[in-house]
């Protein structure tokens, strides 16, 4: 079991297994994604634990498995009724499997480092003594390990709190892809497991497959809003009903625990981060236009050939094929460059927008504490010329109270001085960004530059019959591993060349590796060209 967790209200830790007193009458939700489900959960889920496995769980202090309340728990079936837990014929892991099957779903390599996540794992609670009521009653419980709580019956309540975030699961989510839903109550507070399947429709096909971008976002910042979206929506529809308030709010936690400058630097920084993404995608974008326009342009000269007799229909058919099957794989890469870019594209604009508001609150002045003597009038007035002692009292009064204005003033003219030059160093802080954004600008443009001339000496190299076989015979030769010399002599395929190769790179995939050894022969034929041209001047 993992730990239960409140967007800002914990309210039971320990999967429950410790007792923890709350004021707050508050829902609970903690959704996690997972890459796969042991069978070990799906077992703990169902309790398919005879008393032996129940004993020895129980030797962990942590644990509290009460043998005499099992009989209690449920679970929401497929159909939306309640049945005993553990009733469906089939273990949990297997219906999972079952489901991820029928959507296509596959995991990567065994050996790969990333997997995909074809699955959430929700936990629904609340309150530890509301969720005890709903269950409960005014029934004793005694929550001591090994107590006997064998007089318990469960009250329609919970059933109904289970049933109502059912119905949620399944607005949401489709009642076809809740794989699991079991109510535990024989621990230290009720609560549900739930096992859901995130299902969305790809772009181009319209077909249903596992997608958790879908439902939870496609970034962090996605499933921060989509989150307080969850809870907003579970308290409306389902915690109001059972008077469990919704937890508070996240928004600023990063700002009360961070020094301002501290938070802001680090706004600015994730910014600068996006910014640069921003730009790379850009670069990306606009070379796969320029090369899919190439292709395109290749494809109407391959058809003018045809027409005029240049080529053979089996040819023209191969090299169309070819150009299909590459405009094709430069769109499908355009499109996800352009989804990426989009999402940074709004990243940066919450980036931005929360830089903005940290930096317009004002930082307050300190109150300062400042002790001095009130001013007193030391001498008795005398019985004659009295307005001679006024005046005297009087000047010595507003002497005492300017040398305290005074005081004040210094304090304050200090604090706001201070405030000025904190605010001086942030925007020279700024500057030195800006500039920094500037010069990552440049270097992104030139690097652009540099590519748009390969691609441009690459087509010019292809058109020519020669050279184009030269740059294959290369190109083949580096992807087979077998060592080639390129020389500056003319004709055949010994060659010498002192450009360096080194050779395939660690965990370079194949697409990767073979698109590099065809730029590398490029640039070796490139570069004997060159020296050709300038020996015949």
């Amino acid at each position: 079991m993992r730990e239960l967790a409140q967007e800002q209200a914990p309210i039971i830790k320990n999967s429950f297994k410790k007792d923890i007193m709350n004021t707050d009458i508050k829902q609970a939700m903690h959704v996690e994604a997972a890459k796969s489900f042991s069978s070990a959960e799906a077992n703990e889920n169902e309790r398919r634990w005879n008393d032996d496995k129940i004993d020895r769980k129980n030797q962990d202090s942590t644990n509290n498995y009460d043998k005499t309340r099992m009989k209690l728990n449920f679970e929401i079936g497929s159909d939306g009724k309640i049945h005993s837990l553990g009733y469906h014929e089939k273990p949990l892991e297997v219906r999972l499997q079952e489901r991820l099957t029928e959507l296509g779903w596959k995991p990567f390599k065994q050996d790969s480092k990333i997997q995909p996540n074809c699955c959430a794992r929700f936990i629904f609670g609340g309150n530890h003594d509301r969720t005890i009521e709903m269950a409960f009653g005014n029934q004793a419980v005694n929550l001591e390990k090994d107590a006997d709580n064998s007089h318990l019956h469960r009250c329609e309540e919970i059933e109904h709190w289970a049933k109502d975030v059912y119905d949620w699961c399944t607005k949401r989510y489709g009642q076809e892809n809740i794989v699991g839903f079991q109510v535990h109550l024989d621990e230290s507070s009720p609560h549900i497991h739930a096992l859901i399947v995130p299902v969305g429709q790809r772009t181009k096909s319209g077909r249903e497959c596992v997608m958790w971008s879908a439902k939870f976002g496609k970034n962090r910042f996605e499933y921060g809003q989509i989150l307080k979206e969850m809870h907003t929506s579970l308290y409306e529809d389902v915690g109001s009903k059972y008077g469990l308030e919704r937890g508070d709010s996240i928004d600023g936690r990063n700002v009360r625990h961070l020094h301002k400058r501290d938070y802001i630097r680090k706004l600015t920084k994730e910014a600068k981060q996006a910014e640069k993404a921003i730009k790379g995608l850009q670069t990306m974008i606009q070379k796969l236009e320029a090369q899919i326009y190439n292709y395109q342009t290749q494809l109407e000269e391959t058809d003018k050939s045809l027409a005029s007799g240049q080529i053979e229909l089996r040819e023209y058919e191969s090299r169309k094929s070819e150009i299909l099957k590459q405009i094709s794989e430069y769109q499908s890469k355009l499109e996800d460059k352009s989804n990426k870019l989009h999402e940074k594209e709004q990243e940066l604009e919450l980036l931005t927008k929360d830089a903005a508001n940290a930096r317009s609150v004002i930082q307050p002045f300190r109150n300062y504490k400042v002790d001095f003597t009130a001013p007193q009038i030391i001498e008795k007035p005398p019985m004659f010329g009295t307005d001679k002692w006024l005046e005297r009292q009087n000047k010595y009064i507003s002497n005492q109270f300017t040398a305290i204005v005074r005081k004040i003033e210094y304090l304050y003219m200090k604090e706001a001085a201070s405030q000025v030059e904190t605010a001086q160093r942030n925007v020279l802080a700024d500057y030195g960004e800006l500039f920094q954004l500037r010069r990552d600008v440049k270097m992104l443009a030139e690097n652009y530059d540099d590519l748009k001339s390969t691609f441009e000496t690459m087509l010019d190299q292809m058109a020519n019959p020669s050279i184009r076989s030269k740059i294959f015979a290369i190109a083949d030769a580096l992807i087979c591993g077998t060592p080639i010399s390129v020389s500056s002599g003319g004709g055949g395929g010994n060659f010498s060349s002192d450009l360096r190769w080194d050779g395939r790179r660690p965990d370079e995939e194949e697409e990767e590796y073979r698109r590099r050894c065809l730029m590398f022969a490029i640039g070796t034929v490139k570069k004997q060209n060159e020296k050709k041209s300038y020996r015949k001047r």
